[in-house]
């Protein structure tokens, strides 16, 4: 079931919100299930979950990602170790500019996710918190580390709660911070974060990797054990810690291996998914009949991040 660009499911999902027309993901997802199907692969397909199955894997997972989209097996290793094949591989060339293209994204206002946000006339501080949807918060974010920052900046710094926030949790942040130090939560968070010099953000977002973009000091706010299975932990965890995250960028996200695919700008995506499709599949099969018996994998919807 192709479920990216199923009206039911994204009102399930975002509630009161609308996906950006923005996100023209559906021919990628058609030809994602088409593939899959006349190679008749024997892991199924899934859309914005997240678990830990076997290397011998049975589901392959896809997601929006900064306007394009994010493949990788619903396997905690293999999703983390297709990053690095990607950015050590020896045969990537570089066809696209993907720096150039995240920072025209915001200053093309293209990079918001969802349709109405609202604008304002706030002006950009030197810090910048960007917060994880409410049923994310209060077991992925490091409430420590917020009050860590909150006494480095002291009121010069904006924390923008996601959209998908409910009253109640902008109420508990707002305890935190000072009413005026909040953001409304539908308020345009890249319009705050692209004159901010520093970004506090998550390994559940993917203002990261427009931050790298434009040039900011990211740093993560995330509770360190529940890093794993972030949703864009094998993303964004090189764009916190690598010395050139632009470079990592531009070399990782060129290469098939990767499962970063942007339709929008990438002319030749249909042959780079075949390519990590067979990738992705000899992994796989390196790994049949070597581990039995897995526990019944917990699926986590990651909606509202």
């Amino acid at each position: 079931m192709m479920k990216m660009n199923d009206p039911v499911e994204s009102k399930r999902k975002l509630v009161f919100m609308i996906k950006s027309p923005n996100l023209n993901t559906n021919e990628f997802e058609m030809y994602l299930h088409q593939l899959c199907q006349e190679r008749k692969y024997e892991f199924k397909l899934d859309y914005d979950i997240i678990a830990s199955e076997l290397p011998n894997f049975r589901t392959l997972q896809y997601t929006e990602y900064a306007g394009g989209v994010t493949v990788h097996p619903l396997q905690l290793e293999l999703r983390h170790q297709q990053m690095l094949d990607a950015y050590h591989s020896t045969d990537t060339e570089i066809k696209v500019d993907f720096i150039k293209y995240f920072s025209n994204r915001v200053i093309e206002n293209k990079s918001n996710k969802y349709l109405n946000i609202g604008e304002h006339s706030k002006e950009a501080r030197q810090a910048l918190i960007v917060l994880p949807g409410s049923n994310k918060i209060a077991d992925r974010v490091s409430f420590e580390k917020l009050k860590y920052i909150k006494k480095l900046y002291g009121d010069n710094l904006w924390v923008k709660p996601h959209p998908l926030t409910t009253f109640k949790v902008v109420g508990e942040i707002t305890d935190i911070f000072g009413e005026l130090n909040v953001l409304h939560r539908q308020a345009n968070l890249y319009s705050i974060l692209k004159d901010s010099k520093v970004v506090y953000t998550s390994m559940l977002s993917e203002s990261a990797v427009y931050g790298v973009a434009l040039g900011k000091y990211i740093e993560p706010i995330d509770s360190y054990q529940k890093t794993p299975i972030a949703s864009f932990y094998h993303i964004n965890k090189f764009l916190f810690f690598e010395d050139f995250p632009m470079t990592w960028v531009n070399k990782t996200f060129n290469d098939h291996r990767s499962g970063m695919f942007f339709p929008e700008i990438e002319t030749d995506w249909k042959e780079k998914l075949l390519k990590y499709l067979e990738y992705i599949n000899a992994k796989r099969e390196r790994y049949k009949n070597i581990y039995f018996n897995p526990p019944k994998a917990k699926i986590v919807a990651n909606n509202n991040v």
